[in-house]
């Protein structure tokens, strides 16, 4: 990965500030044709870079999300995982779930995924549902079994919620836990709903 941003990105960013220093030369010396012939290619290499930085985060994103959005890749997460257990998972959506950025539906699936985990490990559940509520303000994933529950206060680090809030702590949500033994367990995170509109070409944004 390294490697692959020295290549890209960093020379990239390299050839900017070359051709940027280039242009305020050529302005101090009054030519003004060079300097902006400079201007542009410095514009170029930009685009250019940017390109490249939005291929390398999208290389990195989740397998399972790299062909489709949030509903999707957690639908056939839901399906592959329980494949050959005795737990029936369903997976519903509320709203309008394209409109998540793009950060947080990583986070969202993983958060899912160790929550599917953890119940088919350890609740001994007979089904397990999730639910992706989006609103013009909040996004809310909702995930409950009706398992064996254990008590969050003395079995916290066995069950990977540490895990779990901290990706919800890096989002600015609000992660909540309920479980009790021989209840089942449920939890919810909650988000600010933050997404934008596409921005219009030339103010592109990673």
């Amino acid at each position: 990965m390294a490697r692959d941003i020295h290549d890209t990105l960093a020379q990239g960013f390299t050839g900017v500030i070359m051709q940027l220093e280039a242009a305020k030369g050529a302005t101090a010396l009054g030519n003004a044709a060079e300097a902006s012939e400079r201007i542009n290619r410095a514009s170029e290499l930009a685009r250019s870079s940017l390109g490249e930085a939005r291929r390398s985060v999208r290389a990195l994103r989740p397998r399972l999300l790299r062909d489709g959005k949030l509903s999707r890749a957690m639908d056939d997460l839901l399906k592959r995982i329980t494949e050959g257990t005795g737990l029936n998972a369903e997976f519903k959506t509320q709203g309008n779930a394209g409109a998540i950025p793009a950060e947080h539906e990583e986070e969202l699936l993983r958060i899912a995924q160790e929550s599917l985990t953890n119940t088919i490990k350890h609740a001994n559940a007979r089904n397990f549902s999730a639910t992706l509520s989006v609103s013009a303000d909040s996004v809310q994933l909702q995930l409950v079994d009706d398992g064996k529950g254990f008590d969050p206060h003395t079995d916290y680090d066995g069950f990977g919620l540490i895990g779990m809030k901290e990706r919800v702590d890096r989002m600015n949500g609000l992660f909540v836990i309920r479980s009790k033994p021989d209840v089942g367990t449920e939890i919810i995170v909650t988000l600010k709903n933050c997404s934008t509109a596409k921005p219009e070409d030339g103010n592109e944004q990673i």
